[in-house]
């Protein structure tokens, strides 16, 4: 390398080295010459709330995340960095945690399932058994689910409590319990009621896809027990054709 070159080499160098302590000091000085402040707590607020308080203070805000949580409702503040009350500078970056919200479980159908076979699908979907009631019934086997709460198809929270109603079995006898006559001919209700010696009060229902005088609702529901009652209610489908 030629003397010139090797001094056009060093002198490139010095400017350059010049440059970079340079930049560096007006860096500090802008950085050093901006205030120090305390940050305010956002924990618990939406993010517009935290970014109106935070922009109106000189912070900018930026969402690190999400999680889901039981307990806080979604979109809102779980967390903070830096923390409230720590002195920072002007200008400083708050990074923020906001909430799911609690998990959703759709409920599963149950109604016809074994009790064990209940649990087990209750435990796949995140769910708890709980009270375990029984009850007679003409239309279910005995332990098996004839109903529950909540019902299938609900959005519930992870770990709720779901309980049902078994079967059991048939009534002893003289209880007299309400057959499931949906779907059933208005000739079987009066049938039934006459040799239980009820009486039926009978509703129309204008419908254009369900054949005439096929029941539609029926008041007390399947399985209730009716030995007692006088009177029952039917809804009996009409045909507009």
């Amino acid at each position: 390398m030629s003397r010139k070159l090797l001094r056009v080499f060093i002198a490139l160098a010095i400017i350059c080295t010049a440059v970079y302590f340079a930049f560096n000091m007006i860096m500090s000085s802008l950085v050093h010459s901006k205030k120090e402040i305390v940050t305010p707590n956002v924990v618990g607020k939406s993010l517009y709330s935290a970014l109106e308080e935070l922009s109106k203070e000189g912070f900018g805000i930026k969402k690190d995340g999400e999680e889901p949580n039981q307990n806080v409702p979604t979109g809102i503040i779980l967390r903070q960095n830096p923390p409230a009350g720590m002195t920072v500078r002007e200008g400083k970056i708050i990074r923020v945690t906001l909430s799911q919200g609690g998990e959703i479980i759709y409920v599963p159908d149950l109604i016809g399932q074994t009790i064990r076979s209940a649990d087990i699908a209750l435990r796949y979907a995140t769910l708890v058994m709980g009270e375990v009631s029984k009850k007679f019934s003409i239309s279910a086997e005995k332990n098996i689910v004839i109903s529950q709460d909540a019902a299938a198809g609900s959005k519930v929270d992870k770990n709720s409590v779901v309980n049902i109603v078994v079967s059991d079995g048939m009534p002893p006898e003289g209880i007299i319990l309400m057959p499931n006559f949906i779907n059933k001919n208005i000739k079987e209700v009066k049938a039934w009621a006459e040799e239980q010696g009820i009486n039926v009060n009978v509703k129309s229902e204008g419908s254009s896809n369900i054949e005439t005088n096929t029941i539609t609702e029926q008041y007390p529901i399947a399985d209730t027990d009716v030995t007692d009652e006088k009177n029952i209610t039917v809804t009996v489908a009409v045909n507009l054709e």
